[in-house]
């Protein structure tokens, strides 16, 4: 797949298939994560590949619940509100696999090098037919102390990208228009 390709035709993907991923597909994904450029060469972040599907769903029902008591002193917008009072509806929408990437480090490179990181297993993963979505409302919980330490993470790391990897079911979503690059300043 050409690059631009690749880039234009990225989708976060909300629907997969039962198909499992192999340990191999995985290793594939986490070595082009790792080919992600890294401040000073640090390379300051680990990963937590969770696959079993009790564990996500687990993790899906306390993120439904951290993330509606976090926004119970705001006003909610409806749809938010409806989809997470949905006990049916699933964060990690029963993909085969999430993968944390969490940062070692406490400074703001090591979050950027996360999240560099995260756009090279996306990318590959599209390059390979795979589906990935990031999934924002699993941070608080996956931060907790006691999901840290069941992930083999430090209690010093920050999980800063948590992304979802499986076979799409169906096509991908047509893509989004998107504006034309704002610039505030040349020259």
């Amino acid at each position: 797949m050409e690059l631009m390709d690749a880039i234009r035709g990225r989708r976060s993907v909300r629907a997969y298939t039962d198909a499992r991923l192999s340990r191999t597909e995985l290793e594939a994904l986490l070595d082009a994560a790792v080919q992600a450029p890294s401040a000073l060469n640090r390379q300051s972040w680990r990963f937590a590949v969770v696959e079993d599907p009790a564990t996500l769903q687990r993790y899906s029902d306390g993120a439904k619940r951290l993330v509606v008591a976090s926004m119970a002193a705001s006003p909610m917008p409806a749809e938010l509100k409806h989809l997470l009072d949905d006990p049916a509806f699933h964060i990690f929408y029963h993909a085969p696999a999430l993968v944390v990437i969490y940062a070692t480090d406490r400074d703001e490179f090591a979050s950027v090098d996360c999240c560099l990181a995260a756009q090279n297993l996306m990318l590959a993963a599209h390059d390979r037919g795979l589906g990935s979505c990031w999934i924002g409302f699993a941070h608080g919980w996956l931060n907790r102390p006691e999901v840290k330490a069941e992930l083999g993470a430090s209690p010093d790391w920050t999980a800063v990208a948590p992304i979802i990897v499986g076979h799409p079911r169906g096509s991908a979503p047509p893509a989004p228009s998107r504006h034309r690059p704002e610039i505030c300043h040349w020259g």
